[in-house]
């Protein structure tokens, strides 16, 4: 096996005592708690690319890359940070009314129904967006069928308000593209310096069920099969790639036949109501090109 194929575990040591900016978002499989792991894998470039930004932990926490590209499928998702982005204030003003006045069980269905009526526009549905997201169970963020948002309320009545992580994240904005975008069109766009990072939905392991309804039509296996070819093409016009998955056998399998190099990676997962019965789970970090490679 070559060195470019080989699985290894002697991920580098975390930087000390550095203080990690949590995100304004609540996002299952979020990287907040591997960031650490990730910072260590993620090279210098000359713009850092997500396909999946979900909640924002990894390009929020980047000290090596001055611009970001960052797209999601999730329209709602890239509404409301490019509403941040241009008008911030009047964003953070209506959530904060939603927060303060519906923080109940008919306040949420209100505001459930108003956004899948699709009643609101700009800046408010942006800020409902972010009231549903700190208001539904464990921030999971799912649509039915026909697009509507289905989350039950997390029956807090005092949800926390993240305003200064708000503010961490506009003060980045200015350096950031967002595009509502599938990651193939988002991949294109990657090229000679650029480095990409992608968190895509993670194949479910042997014997579990997996979440992969982040944005209508999931996430199936023929995703994952194009996602590694798009990387491998971005990569072949100069860009570095890095991927996080679950370990499930074809996709160690997968990588590893495109040449990445397969780092392990511990993680806790978030979506289990009880702490108690969150499992811990060894993810893969895979990653084409750069130093970590073998080249």
């Amino acid at each position: 096996m070559s060195l470019a194929n080989e699985c290894r575990t002697d991920t580098p040591e975390p930087e000390a005592r550095r203080v990690w900016q949590r995100p304004f978002l609540k996002w299952a499989g979020g990287k907040f708690t591997q960031l650490a792991d990730l910072d260590a894998l993620i090279p210098e470039g000359k713009r850092l690319i997500e396909p999946f930004v979900g909640g924002g932990s990894v390009f929020m926490n980047s000290n090596k890359h001055p611009r970001f590209l960052l797209a999601d499928v999730n329209a709602d998702l890239i509404h409301l940070y490019q509403m941040l982005a241009v008008v911030p204030d009047e964003v953070t003003r209506h959530a904060r009314l939603m927060f303060g006045r519906l923080n109940n069980a008919d306040g949420y269905a209100a505001v459930v129904d108003e956004f899948n009526a699709q009643l609101l526009a700009g800046p408010e549905r942006a800020a409902a967006f972010l009231y549903l997201n700190r208001h539904c169970f464990n921030g999971l963020i799912r649509y039915n069928q026909s697009g509507k948002f289905n989350v039950g309320w997390n029956k807090s009545t005092k949800p926390y308000f993240p305003a200064a992580e708000i503010e961490a994240f506009t003060v980045l904005t200015h350096n950031c593209v967002f595009m509502n975008a599938g990651f193939r069109r988002t991949l294109s766009l990657a090229g000679e310096g650029d480095v990409v990072y992608c968190d895509p939905p993670y194949e479910p392991l042997p014997g579990t069920n997996g979440f992969t309804s982040y944005a209508p039509g999931g996430f199936r296996w023929d995703d994952q099969v194009a996602l590694a070819e798009c990387c491998m093409a971005a990569h072949q016009r100069g860009a570095t790639v890095v991927i996080s998955n679950s370990s499930a056998p074809r996709i160690t399998e997968l990588y590893t036949q495109h040449g990445f190099t397969l780092h392990h990676v511990r993680a806790r997962r978030a979506i289990s109501r009880k702490s108690s019965t969150r499992e811990t789970a060894n993810d893969i970090v895979a990653v084409l090109g750069g130093m970590n490679s073998g080249k």
